[in-house]
């Protein structure tokens, strides 16, 4: 049965700026959401040479029938990408140009993707990630994943690329990756990097996480880092944070703040929260 539930509106005010901002906070089936109806400051980066879209299907709710559909762009600098979901993107534009009343009434049109942001820093070394959960907005750092790769017979096109086959266990998941010498920029969609050529396709052997090049284009854009009040944070605790929010949002959200709620069906008969306890398949196992 499909539930959805407004748990509360804030009126808060941007740090440094005099400009106050609505935050509406909502709860789907699929977990917690925020909505920010004005555009964060930013940080400029680096400036995109070409990006690459992939579509994503994640099997992200084992109990779910079809996995998780999603659009996502990597934005290849000289020296950073970033890697991100169009339909994020897409959808928090799209509130910010629409009076919080009109969000509130059709919170049904304003479904994003994933909330993660990766940026791969090659000069530094390092990878930063960056995730919004309930309300808060997470930052950790690491250093670059060093993956070690088996290159394996197989070719493929992908894009007019000629592709080559690659094979890894990274973090608890087999991985099958196919990389094209023809682009000379060690990197790829979210974590993966470090094959001679870009990463235009991977998947996990169970079948839980499969991403896919679906177009390629030159363009110079900025690439840009948004600027939140981050709270900072390790791999390890991220990854407790978000089994614990994906599995148990009411009760993440309940525990960590002094929001009370009533949790009712569209028909206005209340649930109990541990009927909202969900599945849920992290991609990093470890």
């Amino acid at each position: 049965m499909k539930k959805i539930l407004l748990l509360l509106t804030v009126l808060s005010v941007s740090a440094g700026a005099a400009l106050a901002q609505q935050t509406i906070v909502t709860y789907t089936p699929d977990g917690v959401k925020t909505y920010d109806t004005a555009e964060p400051p930013s940080e400029v980066l680096d400036t995109t040479r070409f990006v690459v879209s992939y579509r994503m299907l994640y099997e992200r709710r084992p109990e779910n029938e079809r996995p998780m559909e999603d659009l996502l762009l990597l934005q290849v600098g000289r020296n950073m990408t970033k890697f991100y979901s169009y339909k994020t993107w897409q959808t928090d534009s799209l509130v910010r140009v629409t009076p919080p009343e009109q969000v509130l009434a059709n919170l049904g049109s304003f479904h994003g993707g994933v909330q993660d942001v990766l940026f791969r820093d090659q000069a530094a070394g390092r990878l930063v990630h960056t995730d919004q959960i309930g309300m808060d907005h997470l930052l950790y750092t690491e250093p670059l994943p060093a993956i070690d790769w088996e290159l394996a017979d197989g070719e493929r096109t992908i894009l007019g690329y000629a592709c080559r086959r690659a094979l890894c266990t990274f973090r608890g998941r087999n991985y099958e990756a196919w990389y094209t010498p023809e682009i000379a920029v060690s990197g790829g969609p979210w974590k993966f990097g470090g094959l001679p050529g870009l990463i235009l396709a991977v998947r996990d052997d169970a079948g839980v996480l499969e991403l896919e090049a679906t177009g390629m284009e030159q363009r110079v854009n900025p690439i840009r880092m948004t600027d939140r009040n981050y709270i900072k944070t390790n791999r390890k605790k991220y990854l407790d944070l978000k089994q614990k929010v994906m599995t148990d949002p009411v009760g993440y959200l309940t525990g960590n703040s002094n929001v009370r709620m009533t949790i009712k069906n569209e028909d206005g008969t209340p649930v109990n929260p541990g009927d909202l306890l969900r599945g849920y398949n992290p991609i990093e196992l470890e």
